[in-house]
């Protein structure tokens, strides 16, 4: 629930800022968003790549979780931990790139504060999830997981779209509608 509040607050003060970008005190903002000099990011390209890799990832973990708890298929079950596993993996790679192509910092202005804390927020939860999701793996090639017992594996999986979900807001807010 904390992470859900947080990414509402961030949500909050994102929207807040490009609605109405005058803020006492900051010239350089004036009445225009994104603030003047800042160059954002083409959403259709790298931004893009990222939304699929994690919607590929989420249809990944729903395939292993269907295959566990539908089929008792352990070999699905583990070729779609690895494949999530993956693309996680791939993601963070992407979000790192990015950030060191990014044209603002994390500070000097209210864009890339807002940019960076809530993309590196959500990177950061991808990246406990890809440790869960890893874990999982582990456990499932130890046969540790039933169709009647996986609670673990069902918490990483609910764990990942919610990371997924968080990605989709921030990929439509930043991305698409905040450049």
């Amino acid at each position: 629930m904390s992470e859900v509040m947080f990414f509402l607050a961030w949500f909050w003060s994102f929207f807040k800022h490009a609605m109405y970008p005058m803020t006492e005190g900051s010239p350089k903002i004036d009445g225009v968003w994104p603030p003047a000099g800042i160059e954002t990011f083409d959403p259709w390209h790298l931004p893009l790549i990222n939304t699929l890799i994690l919607l590929l990832s989420g249809a990944a973990v729903t395939w292993a979780h269907h295959a566990l708890a539908h089929e008792n298929n352990r070999r699905d079950l583990v070729n779609g931990l690895i494949i999530a596993v993956i693309l996680g993996l791939m993601f963070t790679f992407f979000q790192a790139y990015e950030y060191s192509h990014a044209a603002f910092g994390l500070s000097g202005n209210i864009y890339g504060a807002n940019f960076f804390m809530a993309t590196g927020f959500h990177g950061f939860h991808v990246i406990i999830g890809t440790i869960f999701l890893f874990v999982c793996l582990l456990r499932a090639l130890k046969g540790h997981f039933t169709p009647d017992a996986h609670v673990g594996f069902e918490a990483a999986a609910w764990y990942w779209h919610f990371v997924d979900v968080v990605w989709l807001f921030l990929f439509f807010s930043i991305y698409i509608w905040g450049s």
